[in-house]
C-alpha cells in the first residue's frame, strides 16, 4: 500500500477537517450542550477539536459522536455532485479526449476539480474519531446507568468507527469519498 503521513492528508483535505469540527459543533448546539473551546483546523496532532461540557445522556453523546458522520456525507455529496454529473453522465473527459478543449471546456474542467477536491476532502473526513468512539465507550458502554437496549445499540457504531480508522490506513476513507462521488448520480438518475 502507499503511504502517505496522515497528517499531509489532513492539510491538503483541510475542508473536510473543518467541516469534521464544524459538524460536532453544530450537533452540539442542536442538543444545547455548551461548547467551550473549537479548534476548526491547525496543522498539528488532533487537526482540529471541540471541547464541550460532560454531559449524561447517551443521546447527546451519540449524535455529538456521530455528527461528522451524517454532515461530512450530505455536505460532501452535494458539493461534489456536479463534478459527479459532469463526469460520469456528460462525459467531460470523452470531449477533452476528443480534441474539444475549447475556453468552456477548459473552465468546466477547472470547476469541477475544484468540486471534486472539496468534496471528497469533505467526505473523506466523514468517519468520527477514535476519540469519539473512545467517548461513546466511556460514556455509554461502560456506564452503568445506561440500559442494556441502548449499549447493544451503540456498540456496532463504535465498532463501525474502529474500522474506519483501522481502514483510513488503507485508503477506506478516500474509497468512501469515491463511492460516493461515482455512485451519486447513478442513484439520483434512478429516482428521476
Amino acid at each position: 500500500m502507499f503511504f502517505i503521513p496522515g497528517m499531509l492528508i489532513s492539510i491538503v483535505t483541510f475542508p473536510g477537517v473543518i467541516v469534521h469540527e464544524l459538524a460536532h459543533q453544530l450537533f452540539c448546539y442542536l442538543r444545547r450542550v455548551p461548547v467551550y473551546q473549537v479548534k476548526y483546523f491547525q496543522p498539528q496532532n488532533p487537526c482540529g477539536y471541540v471541547l464541550h461540557e460532560a454531559t449524561e445522556n447517551p443521546l447527546n453523546n451519540f449524535v455529538i459522536s456521530m455528527g461528522p458522520f451524517i454532515v461530512n456525507t450530505l455536505l460532501g455529496a452535494v458539493i461534489l455532485l456536479p463534478a459527479s454529473i459532469e463526469f460520469t453522465v456528460y462525459g467531460l473527459l470523452t470531449e477533452i479526449r476528443g480534441g474539444n478543449v475549447g475556453f468552456d471546456i477548459f473552465l468546466r474542467s477547472g470547476l469541477m476539480l475544484v468540486s471534486g477536491w472539496l468534496g471528497i476532502s469533505v467526505i473523506m473526513h466523514a468517519f468520527p474519531s477514535t476519540g469519539d468512539a473512545k467517548v461513546l465507550v466511556a460514556n455509554i458502554l461502560k456506564n452503568k446507568d445506561v440500559s442494556m437496549l441502548t449499549k447493544v445499540l451503540v456498540a456496532p457504531f463504535v465498532g463501525f468507527i474502529y474500522l474506519g480508522a483501522i481502514g483510513s490506513y488503507f485508503w477506506l476513507d478516500l474509497g468512501y469519498a469515491l463511492l460516493i462521488a461515482f455512485l451519486l448520480p447513478k442513484l439520483i438518475g434512478l429516482f428521476l
